[in-house]
């Protein structure tokens, strides 16, 4: 089985959304079609209910997809341990990033392709406890993950990032000379569904409880995106990361929350020990290389 469809039909079925899904894998759509094309004519099976809102599995596909991702793991696994005993360098590299760093995450994978141009390298959103997880459990290679104050173990590297901080996402034209705390408690607050940011909805739950509000979600949304279409509609307003201004709105305005400490929290870099040696020497002149161009970024704007 082809390891190329396998993670092209788990992308797609984690997205729903082609375009989304291409982005992921670093693909055109069309070559992404193609490759969902190829499995199900291998399987002889239909995969997904395409529609205008994206893809949806079919029953049998959300029969196979839990399948798909052991068989894809345990594929994985077996290539790089097959690659360690033949002394070669691994044919692929896998990457994940959480919820505020897609774009440092996206602009280091770009540098590190271009050093390692016949290296299979992908690019993973998912929470920080998975990432750890999958750090342990050697399913995972790098990650961009939020700091945590357990010591890491003795098969992980790590190195700082970059650090971030909550912002209050307002329609810009709601904006009034209102305090923080105005904002949250005079307007319906919006929330990244838990089970997609845990880290997230802890860090915004510690700034509630240190400013005394409490407050319920008036609607989740499972990704930034829908938050801040969303909170451009009138909907209501949001807490997000920062470095969610990048999503290019104008009508959204974002707020960065300063100088509370609970709003804030620091982004490692952690890396697996057991890389090749030639990678353990190129991820720090990347993650350094990516400092470099967003502080000229914050710099400009």
């Amino acid at each position: 089985m082809d390891t190329r469809l396998l993670r092209a039909f788990i992308t797609l079925a984690e997205t729903e959304n082609y375009h989304e899904a291409s982005l992921r894998l670093f693909i055109t759509q069309p070559a992404l079609t193609k490759q969902i094309k190829q499995l199900e004519k291998q399987l002889n099976l239909t995969l997904f209910e395409r529609g205008r809102h994206g893809a949806k599995l079919t029953t049998k596909g959300q029969l196979l997809l839990p399948k798909a991702t052991q068989l894809l793991t345990q594929t994985t696994g077996f290539l790089s341990y097959a690659s360690e005993l033949s002394e070669q360098l691994p044919q692929s590299l896998s990457v994940g990033f959480g919820i505020s760093t897609f774009h440092e995450a996206s602009f280091f994978v770009a540098q590190l392709r271009q050093q390692l141009e016949k290296i299979n390298i992908s690019l993973d959103d998912m929470p920080s406890s998975e990432m750890e997880k999958k750090l342990n459990l050697c399913q995972l290679d790098i990650a961009f993950i939020r700091r945590s104050n357990q010591q890491l173990p003795s098969n992980l590297i790590s190195k700082a990032l970059t650090s971030e901080v909550l912002a209050l996402a307002v329609a810009t034209k709601e904006i009034k000379n209102h305090t923080i705390a105005d904002y949250l408690t005079q307007n319906p607050l919006l929330f990244l569904r838990k089970e997609r940011g845990p880290g997230l909805n802890e860090q915004i739950n510690r700034l509630l409880n240190q400013m005394n509000i409490s407050v319920k979600p008036a609607q989740e949304a499972n990704d930034i995106q829908t938050l801040i279409a969303l909170v451009a509609a009138g909907v209501g307003i949001s807490l997000v990361p920062y470095s969610a201004r990048l999503i290019s709105r104008e009508d959204v305005t974002f707020i960065p929350i300063n100088n509370i400490p609970e709003a804030m929290w620091h982004i490692d870099v952690i890396w697996l020990a057991s890389l090749p040696q030639e990678w353990q020497k190129l991820i720090p002149k990347l993650i350094q290389e990516t400092q470099q161009h967003f502080a000229k970024d914050r710099e400009n704007e």
